[in-house]
């Protein structure tokens, strides 16, 4: 009866307007209306400072965490056990917490201008769990119900949000909300629906849906990969009708809360998918665990991308990053965690366009650390909210291709991200400006401001994104791809061939496999100390050769190879030249092979107006798995020469100096380029494995030249020092050099208003 009544609410609520509702998006699979994101409160794009775990400090120390600039922080209004107020709908109450203290707590956070973050465990309730079987969460195909020891256990276990309970969990918020109408917004932990459930709800609706049974977990299976795409279209509702139920209440309300992303490494690599990345379009502000431990990649490029990645999926908007201050992950703690580390993190997030949040209670050793970080964060807080990238160059990350072509988590690093991480490791290392984007922004709408777009191996790609891809090459827009790029439909089903072939100039011929001894004669003293594993991670090697005279045979891979030949370790396809405006401008042959064993390994295309290059050698893969410098120096000249304009914005800097462009239009029109210094004095000296970044201290770069390409500019200013830089007419252009770089720090160049940029004109 309970839930009939709320369900009755819920159709009989007034849902907010329209104007909640950005512009729709591109369509996937199994949707029954168009995929619109949200639009975030006027207030969640100023809020610079989200800092955890007040809900636990006295007054004192939340007083003090308001003066450094903290802004939102939590507030746990259900837990696992009990709701902390006096709900109709969960009726047990703590013996731990009284009633009166999340009133007391909310007063007190509305008096130090601290807004209101109310934490609700979305997939674990007790009451719930035991009162309601058949909402109980059921992960393999099986018609029992899951069941656990209450007395053992009292939280229960998972909870399905996908059916009836998903419905009662939207209600509850409500009722929150309504109780107390001064919460800010919500955060849940682990609002996903966990990849796969089998409870007589997700069996029915998917009966219905599609005629069919839920069928086994195997991302080799189609009809399972079909399943994905409907669980993930149901878990997209639940939040849609959430922010609308709850906006109804309440429209400045919102969901900042935390999403599965890169800076959990696990979380790119969980296949099945827990939520599609396009969901992060219903948060108005997801927030990510920022992990730089060994099992996160923490001393390689994945930390930068990360949060890149993180600014992606909400479509450039508000993102938060929380970086985790622990020595390594196993065993999880802060042994000697470096105070200077605090900072390095908290400034990595926000030069690649996240909001840097922070837990504030903290060792008393890492306090004044944590305290300076906030300090700095607000330090620069004119010029890093509301921005959006400046456009240039824009690389693909598509979730479609990681879950539905990458199919195993043991094996997604090596067969898709490593593109990813290897071309976005270049572009950072030649201060190229280049913009993280998604799936959904292959339109044509969204590709229009960049001259280049790059696709590492994106696999998957539906007929409508084909279509856009075509278009915008023909239109004058350049192209780098690599490997199996547009060889499967939306559900990971593999074509005959390459859907963008034309576009390329190439047809599938196949895998290529390396024909070379696995095992060379080798000096005694080297070979000694190999084990079988050595050899395993070897099984593809190759000799790439340049055509004399073509695109490759240039003074930047000369002064590295001279004209010989190199070698490449990594993926490669087989393709032959389909089309006359084709031609190979680099080859693979294995080891020792006569010509006949010679295939495309670089094949340029003019098609339409746009310059094409497709990497039948997964170069980009390749610096980020088994890296030489020449791969860079490859990927960097491609992606010059494809592009229609040059750069208008460049850098000259150490690679360890990361620079990333974006563009505020507040209080006038300014280009910010953020400059990180990411040297590590111990250069990485541990076990490459298990090595993770625990930096005490930094050496400066000195005299770094930004250079800008057709911008009308009234004056350049380096923050947030203050500093007056100034400028120099340079061939067409305009410089200005930074004295020096200790961690982070921005040139920031204010344009003549009205005039813009040259990619806008």
């Amino acid at each position: 009866m309970i839930l009939a009544a709320l369900l009755s609410s819920l159709s009989t609520a007034s849902v907010a307007g329209s104007e909640l509702w950005g512009k729709a998006v591109m369509a996937e699979p199994f949707e029954d209306q168009p995929f619109r994101p949200i639009i975030p409160p006027d207030w969640v794009w100023d809020t610079l400072g989200a800092g955890y775990t007040l809900s636990g400090q006295d007054t004192e120390a939340r007083a003090h965490a308001a003066r450094l600039g903290v802004a939102i922080s939590e507030l746990n209004v259900v837990d696992p056990f009990y709701p902390y107020y006096d709900s109709r709908l969960l009726k047990r109450r703590s013996p731990h917490v009284p009633l009166d203290r999340l009133p007391a707590d909310i007063a007190e956070y509305k008096r130090l201008g601290i807004r209101i973050l109310a934490v609700y465990p979305p997939s674990l309730q007790g009451e719930a769990y035991e009162l309601h079987p058949d909402w109980r969460r059921v992960s393999t195909n099986t018609r029992e119900v899951p069941s656990v020891d209450l007395q053992a256990h009292p939280y229960g276990g998972m909870l399905c949000l996908l059916g009836p309970y998903g419905d009662f969990f939207i209600e509850v918020l409500a009722e929150i909300l309504t109780l107390h109408p001064d919460v800010d917004a919500f955060s849940f932990d682990g609002l996903h629906y966990g990849g796969v459930c089998y409870c007589q709800h997700c069996r029915e609706a998917f009966r219905t849906g599609t005629g069919a049974e839920i069928p086994d977990v195997n991302m080799e299976d189609a009809a399972f990969r079909r399943y994905q795409h409907w669980a993930d279209r149901r878990m997209e509702d639940l939040v849609r009708r959430l922010q609308a139920r709850l906006k109804a209440i309440k429209p400045s309300v919102a969901l900042v809360t935390w999403t599965t992303n890169a800076g959990r490494f696990g979380h790119l690599r969980d296949i099945p998918r827990n939520m599609p990345a396009r969901m992060n379009l219903l948060l108005d502000a997801p927030d990510q665990e920022f992990w730089m431990d060994e099992s996160n990649r923490g001393a390689t490029i994945v930390p930068a991308f990360a949060n890149a990645y993180l600014w992606a999926v909400t479509n450039h908007r508000v993102g938060f990053s929380e970086p985790y201050l622990m020595s390594h992950g196993n065993p999880y703690g802060k042994d000697s965690f470096p105070a200077h580390e605090v900072e390095r993190r908290m400034l990595l997030a926000l030069t690649h366009g996240a909001f840097p949040s922070i837990a504030y209670a903290q060792p008393p050793r890492l306090r004044a650390a944590v305290n300076h970080s906030l300090k700095e964060v607000q330090r620069r807080r004119t010029w890093i909210t509301r921005k959006s990238p400046e456009p240039w160059a824009a690389m693909v990350m598509s979730d479609n291709t990681r879950v539905f072509y990458g199919r195993d988590p043991g094996q997604v690093e090596a067969r898709y991200q490593a593109g990813v991480f290897g071309a976005f490791r270049a572009a950072l290392e030649t201060h190229l400006p280049f913009t993280l984007i998604n799936d959904w922004n292959l339109n044509p709408e969204d590709l229009r401001p960049y001259k280049v777009l790059i696709l590492p191996n994106t696999a998957v790609v539906n007929e409508r994104q084909t279509d856009a891809i075509r278009q915008y090459v023909r239109s004058g827009g350049g192209l780098i791809a690599s490997l199996d790029v547009s060889l499967c439909d939306e559900f990971g089903n593999p074509r005959g061939d390459l859907a963008l072939g034309d576009v390329l100039g190439v047809s599938l011929r196949g895998p290529a496999e390396s024909k070379a001894d696995p095992q060379p004669e080798l000096d005694v003293n080297f070979a000694r100390h190999l084990d079988a594993s050595y050899w395993a991670g070897r099984s593809q090697v190759w000799t790439f050769a340049r055509t004399r005279g073509g695109q490759l045979d240039s003074p930047g891979l000369r002064a590295l190879l001279d004209e010989e030949n190199v070698t490449f370790k990594g993926p490669a396809v087989r393709v032959a030249v389909s089309t006359h405006t084709a031609h190979v401008a680099g080859t693979l042959a294995p080891p020792g092979s006569d010509a006949a064993d010679t295939m495309p390994a670089v094949v340029l295309n003019q098609y339409g107006k746009g310059r094409v290059a497709y990497l039948a050698a997964g170069f980009d893969s390749a610096y980020y798995l088994y890296a030489y410098p020449y791969q860079r120096v490859l990927l960097q000249e491609l992606i010059e020469w494809a592009a229609a304009s040059p750069p208008p914005v460049t850098v000259k800097a150490p690679m360890c100096v990361q620079a990333v462009a974006t563009r505020q239009r507040r209080d006038g029109e300014r280009l910010v380029i953020h400059l990180f210094n990411d040297v590590n004095t111990t250069a990485f000296h541990a076990l490459p494995n298990d090595d993770v970044p625990l930096r005490e201290e930094t050496i400066p770069i000195h005299d770094i030249q930004v250079r800008f390409e057709g911008y009308s500019i009234r004056r350049v200013h380096l923050e947030p020092d203050a500093l007056e830089l100034a400028m120099k007419p340079e061939a067409g252009g305009m410089v200005v050099t930074v004295p020096r770089l200790d961690i982070h720090a921005m040139v920031v160049a204010e344009l003549w208003e009205g005039l813009g940029s040259p990619l806008n004109k």
